[in-house]
């Protein structure tokens, strides 16, 4: 399995965040974690780390339903933006949804790598290196 240097896990649930961290940890295919609870928080060190590829993530893990910013409002805004990143970073949509019509939204977002449900498991660990 190949390492990825730096993984965003944004979620608004604490035990889903652990869960993720945790199974990600366990198969070691990266080096660096960080998790945010909010997705205007990623919006944000996005930005301001625009012009810095090293301290951009390799791999967003997004949960759709939350709170304050949803995933389909980070992924409206960042779509805004992501072609003048530096550095190419994989999304993958990491949800409890089992929704056909959400799969399909999702699909619509060419930067978006793929469409996970949750809990994170070994074998869908293996999909992200």
């Amino acid at each position: 399995m190949k390492l990825i240097d730096t993984i965003f896990i944004v979620d608004d649930d604490p035990i889903h965040q652990q869960i993720a961290k945790i199974m990600i940890e366990r198969q070691a295919i990266s080096n660096h974690i960080r998790v945010f609870s909010d997705a205007q928080d990623v919006l944000d060190y996005l930005r301001t780390n625009a012009s810095s590829p090293e301290a951009l993530p390799d791999l967003i893990l997004l949960d759709l339903n939350m709170p304050v910013m949803d995933g389909w409002e980070f992924l409206e805004e960042y779509a805004g933006f992501c072609t003048q990143l530096p550095k190419n970073i994989r999304i993958f949509v990491l949800t409890s949804s089992i929704d056909e019509k959400d799969k399909e939204r999702v699909s619509s977002y060419s930067f978006v790598t793929g469409y996970l449900t949750k809990p994170l498991s070994k074998e869908i660990i293996a999909h992200l290196s």
